[in-house]
């Protein structure tokens, strides 16, 4: 239930979600405050096109993409490759009915299998249960995969995780605090160390998955078409926020505990 109510919670206070929540104030102000009413109708539609343009989204994404570097993967040296989940299809035509990957997944099991052509480490998979008789996340992944030709022997299935929180901590629960390569999208990647250090892992990090355009902009960069990786970018820098200030809530509360002179 918690996890519902974080969700849904969570959709109205980040992109797109928050356009609505001004649009429901301005119609709430409607009769008494008309000005403060405009206001809030304004912002709702400049905050909406804005952070749907190309612009708009570069801005959000980049400092997350920017943060960890490419790195040459002959250089890395770790126990386990953990790829993280990003979503399924349940009941695909294209997969028989059966569930198969999202896009960005894909991308993401991608990168773990040119690592492990490389490093021959085991791959961690995780990803829970996402939709009700759908098999875990993980199993889908690790199909994928072994249609890539990596062993069954090779991947092992982490199926209970249903964030990236939890990713981390049932990860723990499978393989201890080993030295991983966390693979995930390059946007995903600063909350993702942030949470697998938290756990005792020492993490280095594998982006995929870019998004920013790096290229320079044209007439098209204005289009408001790009609104599904601004939510993105909007979601990784409030779950870094609350994981900050959950970690200050509990340094806090430790300090409090301990024994006065």
């Amino acid at each position: 239930m918690l996890f519902l109510i974080k969700k849904l919670v969570g959709s109205f206070v980040i992109y797109p979600g928050l356009s609505v929540t001004f649009g429901v104030l301005a119609l709430l102000l409607w009769f008494k405050r008309r000005k403060l009413a405009f206001f809030f109708a304004a912002l709702s539609v400049a905050f909406l096109y804005f952070f749907s343009t190309e612009f708009g989204k570069d801005l959000t994404l980049k400092p997350l993409e920017d943060a960890y570097p490419y790195p040459k993967l002959s250089s890395l040296n770790c126990t386990y490759i953990v790829v993280l989940g990003g979503g399924i299809v349940p009941h695909s035509p294209a997969a028989g009915g059966r569930a198969t990957v999202r896009p960005q997944v894909a991308k993401r099991l991608l990168e773990a299998w040119k690592l492990w052509r490389v490093l021959k480490k085991p791959i961690v998979a995780t990803g829970g249960v996402l939709y009700p008789n759908v098999e875990s996340e993980a199993a889908v992944m690790a199909r994928f995969l072994e249609g890539l030709g990596v062993p069954a022997s090779q991947i092992k299935v982490e199926g209970k995780s249903r964030t990236t929180f939890e990713n981390a901590e049932f990860t723990y629960r499978l393989i201890g605090p080993q030295s991983i390569c966390l693979v995930t999208s390059a946007y995903h990647m600063p909350r993702s160390v942030r949470i697998f250090k938290s756990f005792g892992f020492k993490v280095t990090p594998v982006p995929t998955d870019y998004r920013v355009n790096r290229a320079g902009y044209n007439w098209l960069s204005f289009m408001p078409i790009y609104g599904v990786d601004t939510y993105f970018g909007f979601r990784e820098w409030v779950g870094i926020a609350f994981f900050e200030l959950r970690n200050l809530w509990r340094a806090r509360e430790d300090s409090n505990l301990r024994p006065t002179d």
